[in-house]
């Protein structure tokens, strides 16, 4: 087991969930790309995403102004929101993967009640989704995590 070492916490305030009816992944994105060509959007960044049961699923996120546009042409049947928004913050690593990081990151969560329904890790960052009102408790409580 490598040693996790963070090196810097960041968070993004909101982060929007929408679900798009499509046989596959690929033919999500086009639906979602062919929605964000025709209202003439910004592209958000996208967090996420997954493929289920006819449903491709994407966390995006942009500033307010553009996911509030994004969200106001959200009208027809084949893109919808599929949960609340929610918040992330994620820890900057190294040695993140091969190591019991994402444990003790998740064990300062719980002490502070603070709920995690999902995080996703790379090589180089520990992200967790949370609702945004606990994004700056998470955020204070994860630094004590950071590697001086």
């Amino acid at each position: 087991m490598e040693a996790g070492k963070v090196l810097a916490v960041n968070s993004i305030a909101r982060i929007e969930q929408i679900e798009v009816d499509s046989q596959n992944l690929a033919e999500g994105l086009e639906t979602l790309a062919a929605h964000i060509e025709k209202h003439q959007h910004p592209w958000p960044q996208i967090i996420a995403s997954a493929f289920e049961a006819g449903k491709a699923r994407f966390m995006l996120s942009a500033d307010a102004e553009a996911l509030d546009a994004f969200l106001h042409t959200l009208n027809g049947p084949e893109l919808r929101t599929s949960a609340e928004a929610v918040a992330s913050v994620s820890l900057t690593c190294s040695g993140g993967v091969s190591s019991d990081l994402p444990i003790k990151a998740m064990k300062i969560l719980q002490r502070e009640a603070i709920a995690c329904d999902k995080y996703i890790l790379s090589p180089h960052s520990l992200s967790f989704f949370i609702a945004p009102a606990q994004r700056e408790a998470a955020v204070s409580a994860l630094h004590s995590l950071v590697a001086f």
